[in-house]
């Protein structure tokens, strides 16, 4: 396939958008690394209609799917087959196999988030429990904590209706996804003042922004507003502050390590970038 003259996307870019990545792949079908780093690689597919994955499973990690164009039809061992639309998000467990099939006559569109070591096998006669036992790796961790609607984390399918059905209006956050290596949560946000900020001396932090205009501004890098189909990405050591902007409510999910700590714009370290006598 001929690839467009712009330039691909590089991963870990501060802005980019699904509208971007597909100009610069020429459109048509593509695999797109959006986010590596230490804890996460997150990879963005377009996948044509009626196309079908083989049947696949992680060994020794989760898989977080998040459906952001289009219609699937989604199979995962000892869970069942179901259809699966936009602002659908999906925890592939470990040691289960899972298919894709994209429905209806357009494109797919969907990450694949997981950590780095994660590889990808293809399916077996062997159970889940078998595959789980064989490569020495304890079934996902289910969170027993109580939530809304009894909605916890880690669940297999979970929708943005589903979301808001039970949560009601902004504002609120939910843990979508909640392992070992990464965390993911939906944050859904009135209009609001720029806050002080934040930054991770541990990790990147990078998001997918579902509704509304958000914006961030990064200490060394500059402002950006994002909005449906961005994504964001924060570098480690950098101080980032964000807010929704406009009249409507915004939603974000970030991705970062679980329990990372979230120090101010006054504390400063040999981690910290961006600012004056810091690299």
């Amino acid at each position: 396939m001929a690839v467009n003259a712009r330039a691909i996307p590089t991963p870990n870019r501060p802005l980019v958008g699904i509208a971007a990545i597909d100009d610069a792949h020429g459109g048509g079908v593509w695999h797109h690394r959006l986010i590596e780093n230490a804890q996460t690689y997150a990879d963005l597919l377009r996948e044509a209609p009626g196309s079908v994955t083989a049947p696949a499973w992680r060994p020794n990690a989760d898989e977080f799917v998040a459906i952001l164009e289009g219609r699937y039809e989604v199979e995962i061992d000892d869970h069942g087959t179901f259809e699966a639309e936009s602002d659908t998000y999906i925890c592939v467990p470990k040691g289960h196999a899972a298919r894709f099939h994209v429905l209806g006559g357009s494109h797919g569109v969907r990450t694949s988030v997981r950590q780095p070591n994660a590889q990808s096998l293809p399916a077996d006669r062997r159970t889940p429990a078998e595959r789980r036992s064989a490569h020495s790796v304890i079934p996902t961790v289910q969170v027993i904590d109580e939530a809304p609607g009894q909605l916890t984390p880690n669940r297999v399918r979970l929708t943005l209706a589903a979301l808001k059905l039970v949560r009601g209006e902004a504002n609120w956050a939910h843990r979508v996804m909640d392992n070992e290596t990464f965390m993911t949560n939906l944050i859904y946000m009135k209009p609001h003042d720029l806050p002080a900020g934040h930054w991770h001396a541990d990790c990147d932090e990078w998001w997918m922004i579902r509704e509304g205009t958000i914006e961030w501004v990064f200490d060394g890098i500059g402002t950006h507003q994002a909005s449906r189909g961005d994504f964001v990405c924060a570098p480690r050591g950098y101080l980032h502050r964000i807010h929704v902007i406009g009249n409507v409510p915004g939603i974000r999910m970030p991705s970062v390590l679980p329990n990372v700590p979230h120090p101010g714009p006054d504390v400063l370290g040999h981690a910290r970038r961006g600012i004056p006598g810091f690299p």
